[in-house]
C-alpha cells in the first residue's frame, strides 16, 4: 500500500505518530492530520490508549487560547478608544455595533478555560469480566438494511472477554433473526414497540430483571452500540475495568465514523471530532463528566434501575438518563480511544434530520428538568456545561441576529467609525486571522474552518425549529437517521430561509456599495461602511459555502446500501493472484489476468491472511492491460460470508496489511478510488 508509513521517531510526550517498526504508539491529537495525509482515517490516531497530551501540543493550546482572546480585546480597546464617533446619535449606534463584536469575549475566555487540560487515563485492560460481572451488548435496531447491521453484529459476537449478544429488533424482521442465530447473538423483539429506542432498550432491561429474579441469568453491565456501529476487538476489554469503581455508572467512548466523505466530513475527523477528541476528554475532571452520547457506551445496570431504566420524556433519551444518574449521584467518565465505528449523515437531509432530533431533544430537557434551576444538584462544572450545551442548539438564532444587526447598523447611515476604509479592514483582517488560528490550536486542530462555516448554516434552521418548539410545546416523536440506499441519486435541497438571506444579505451589501459611491440616496462615508460590511462579507461566505455544500454532487443520495472502501491489496480466486479494488460489506470489485474469473456463478476470494469467502459474480467487463475486471457480490441471505467481509474490514487479521500500524483495520483506508 503506498504512502502508509509516517516515519517519525517516537518520544513520550511527543507530537508524532509511531508507525514503524511494528508499534503503535497513543498518538496526540493534532496528527490526525498526518494520519489523514498518510491514507488513513483520522480516528486511526486514537487506536491505542488513552494517554496525556503531548507537550508541544498542550503548549499550543495555551498560547492560542491567549492569542485569540488577546487579539479580540486588542481589537475592541483600538475600537473604543480610536474610531467612535463623537456623540449623538451615531455614537449610540457605533456602541451597539462594538457590543455585537465583544458578545465571543466571553465564550472564548470560557472555552480557553475548559479546554485547558484534556489529559486522559484509562485502566488496566481485562481478560474477563471485573468481580464475575455479567455483560450484555445490546444493539437497537429498526429498519436498517443488511450492509449495516450485519458488521455491528458479528463484531459484536466476536468481542471478548466471555458476554452476551443482543439484538434488539423493533422492525420484527425475520432475516434478522436468522443472521441472530447463524452468528450465537440473542434475538429480542417486543409486542409493543412505543418510545423508539428508549422503549426498546427498557424492554430488554425488563427480560434481565425477570430471568435475574429467575435464577436464568444475571447481566450487571450493558454495552450500547447503535446498528451502525461495528466495535473493534478491545471494544470491551479496554473498557470494563472502568467498572471496579462501584460509584461508575457510565463509561463513554468516542464515536468515530467509516463513511469517509460524510457530509460532515473535513478530511481530518469529521465535524464531530473537535466534540469527542476535544471537549469531551476535557470533562474528565472533578465535578464533571460526559454524558451519555447513545452509543459506544457501558452502563451499570444497577445505575439504570436505580432511575427507573432509560429515560422516556424526552426524544433525546441518552442525555436525559445522564441527567437523572447525576442527581442519584453516580459517576461517569469518559475514555478517549477508537473503540467502534459508525456511519455518519451522509446527505444534507440525513444530517438536518439528525441535527433537528438533537436540537429538539435538547430544549425538551432543558423545560423539563429546569437546567437553569438545577445548580442545587449539579456541580458548578456540569451545570456551566449542561445548561450550555442544550442552550447552544439556538445559536442559529444568534447566527440570524448576527446578521441583522450589521444590516440594519448599515441601512442606518450611522456614522459608526473614524477610521479610514483601508486601516479598519487592516486591523479586522489581522484580529480575524490571529483568533481563528488560536481558536484552533485551542481546540487541537480538531477543525477545519470552511467546513464549520459551511456546516455552521445548519443551525439557523435548527435554531429556529427550536425556538418554535419552545414556544408551542408541540409533542415530538422521534425520528430515525437514514441508513444505506436511495430510490434516486439527488443533491441536496437549500432549506428557504437559507435562500432568503442570500439574497436579502446580497442587497445589503450591493445598496451599501452603492451608497458609500454615491449613486443612491443614502449615504455614510467609506470607513464606517467597512465596519458592518466586513461582518456582512464574512456572512454571505459562509452562506455560499453551506449552500455550495448542500447542492454539491458528492453529497448525494446514494442507491448503494453499503459504504464501498478503496483498498489495493492482492487476493486471489483459485490459486490465480489478482487486485482488489474496492470492498464493502456486500461485496467486491476485483481486477485478474484474463481468462481467470467465469462470467457468472460463484467463486471463493481470499483475502490476506483470510480464509476464502464464497461471492457470486455479478459482471465482468474487459479492464486496462487485457485484464478482467468483476463485481462480486454476496448471495441473500449467505449470513458466514457477510459476516468474514465484516470481521476482515473492522477485526483485520494480524499481517494481513503490513503497511498498517498494529491495531489499525483494514476500514481505515483512504486510498483514492
Amino acid at each position: 500500500m503506498p504512502e502508509q508509513s509516517v516515519n517519525h521517531e517516537h518520544r513520550h510526550g511527543a507530537d508524532n505518530p509511531t508507525l514503524t517498526e511494528g508499534v503503535l504508539a497513543p498518538v496526540p491529537l493534532r496528527d490526525a492530520k498526518a494520519f489523514s495525509k498518510a491514507g488513513l482515517a483520522g480516528w486511526a490516531a486514537q487506536v491505542g490508549s488513552p494517554a496525556l497530551e503531548g507537550t508541544r501540543s498542550r503548549r499550543m493550546a495555551h498560547i492560542g487560547g491567549i492569542a485569540a482572546i488577546a487579539s479580540l480585546v486588542l481589537y475592541l480597546g483600538w475600537r473604543l478608544a480610536f474610531t467612535l464617533p463623537a456623540d449623538g446619535g451615531n455614537l449610540t449606534i457605533a456602541w451597539i455595533l462594538v457590543i455585537f463584536e465583544a458578545l465571543p469575549l466571553g465564550g472564548l475566555i470560557l472555552k480557553a478555560i475548559t479546554l485547558w487540560n484534556i489529559d486522559s487515563r484509562a485502566p488496566a485492560p481485562v481478560t474477563s469480566p471485573p468481580q464475575g460481572m455479567g455483560v450484555a451488548v445490546l444493539i437497537p435496531t429498526y429498519n436498517e438494511p443488511v450492509e449495516v447491521l450485519a458488521p455491528t453484529i458479528a463484531a459484536a459476537c466476536a468481542l471478548e472477554p466471555a458476554h452476551q449478544t443482543w439484538v434488539l429488533d423493533d422492525g420484527d424482521r425475520s432475516w434478522v433473526a436468522s443472521m441472530c442465530a447463524s452468528y450465537g447473538a440473542r434475538y429480542v423483539s417486543r409486542p409493543v414497540h412505543d418510545h423508539a429506542k428508549a422503549g426498546n432498550m427498557n424492554h430488554a432491561l425488563e427480560l434481565m430483571a425477570a430471568e435475574e429474579a429467575a435464577a436464568t441469568g444475571g447481566i450487571d453491565i450493558i454495552a450500547v452500540l447503535d446498528c451502525d456501529h461495528v466495535p473493534l476487538p478491545n471494544f470491551l476489554t479496554a473498557t470494563l475495568g472502568w467498572f471496579n469503581d462501584e460509584g461508575i455508572a457510565l463509561v463513554q467512548g468516542p464515536q468515530s465514523f467509516y463513511n469517509a466523505g460524510a457530509f460532515d466530513d473535513d478530511g481530518i475527523t469529521g465535524e464531530q471530532g473537535m466534540f469527542f477528541n476535544v471537549l469531551m476528554p476535557s470533562r474528565n475532571t472533578a465535578g464533571a463528566g460526559p454524558f451519555w452520547c447513545g452509543s459506544t457506551s457501558l452502563l451499570r445496570v444497577k445505575a439504570l434501575r436505580e432511575v427507573g431504566g432509560v429515560a422516556t420524556e424526552t426524544i433525546t433519551e441518552d442525555m436525559h438518563t445522564t441527567l437523572k444518574l447525576i442527581r442519584k449521584g453516580w459517576k461517569t467518565v469518559y475514555h478517549h480511544q477508537t473503540l467502534a465505528l459508525g456511519l455518519a449523515p451522509a446527505t444534507a437531509e440525513q444530517y438536518l434530520l439528525q441535527r433537528r432530533r438533537w436540537g429538539m431533544g435538547a430544549m425538551q430537557i432543558l423545560a423539563y428538568e429546569r437546567l437553569w434551576a438545577a445548580k442545587s444538584w449539579m456541580s458548578w462544572r456540569n451545570y456551566h456545561e449542561y445548561l450550555n450545551g442544550t442552550l447552544w442548539w439556538l445559536e442559529g438564532i444568534a447566527t440570524l441576529v448576527a446578521f441583522l444587526i450589521p444590516m440594519l447598523v448599515m441601512l442606518s447611515g450611522a456614522q459608526t467609525s473614524t477610521a479610514g476604509p483601508l486601516a479598519f479592514t487592516a486591523v479586522f483582517i489581522a484580529m480575524f486571522s490571529v483568533r481563528l488560528w488560536g481558536a484552533k490550536r485551542l481546540m487541537r486542530n480538531q477543525i477545519h474552518w470552511p467546513t464549520a462555516f459551511a456546516l455552521r448554516i445548519f443551525r439557523i434552521p435548527v435554531g429556529l425549529a427550536c425556538l418554535w418548539w419552545l414556544i408551542s410545546r408541540k409533542t415530538l416523536e422521534f425520528q430515525v437517521t437514514p441508513k444505506g440506499a436511495a430510490e434516486l441519486r439527488m443533491t441536496g435541497r437549500i432549506p428557504r430561509i437559507l435562500t432568503v438571506m442570500i439574497i436579502v444579505v446580497a442587497g445589503v451589501i450591493l445598496y451599501a456599495a452603492a451608497g458609500a459611491l454615491g449613486w443612491v440616496p443614502w449615504r455614510t462615508n467609506p470607513g464606517s461602511t467597512v465596519a458592518a460590511g466586513v461582518w456582512l462579507v464574512l456572512a454571505g461566505v459562509v452562506l455560499v459555502l453551506g449552500t455550495r455544500r448542500i447542492r454539491a454532487a458528492e453529497y448525494a443520495t446514494s442507491r448503494r446500501n453499503a459504504h464501498r472502501l478503496p483498498l489495493r491489496v492482492c487476493v486471489e480466486i483459485a490459486g490465480v493472484r489478482g487486485d482488489l479494488l474496492d470492498i464493502s460489506m456486500g461485496g467486491a470489485s476485483v481486477r485478474f489476468p484474463p481468462g481467470a474469473l467465469p462470467g457468472t456463478g460463484t467463486v471463493l476470494l481470499t483475502l490476506p491472511a483470510a480464509e476464502p469467502i464464497a461471492l457470486d459474480v455479478v459482471r465482468v467487463m474487459p479492464g486496462p492491460g487485457g485484464c478482467q475486471t468483476a463485481s462480486l457480490r454476496v448471495r441473500e441471505g449467505d449470513w458466514q460470508a457477510y459476516r468474514a467481509l465484516s470481521l476482515w474490514l473492522f477485526h483485520t487479521p494480524v499481517g494481513a496489511l503490513p503497511d498498517f500500524p498494529p491495531g489499525v483495520p483494514a476500514i481505515a483506508s483512504l486510498q483514492p478510488a
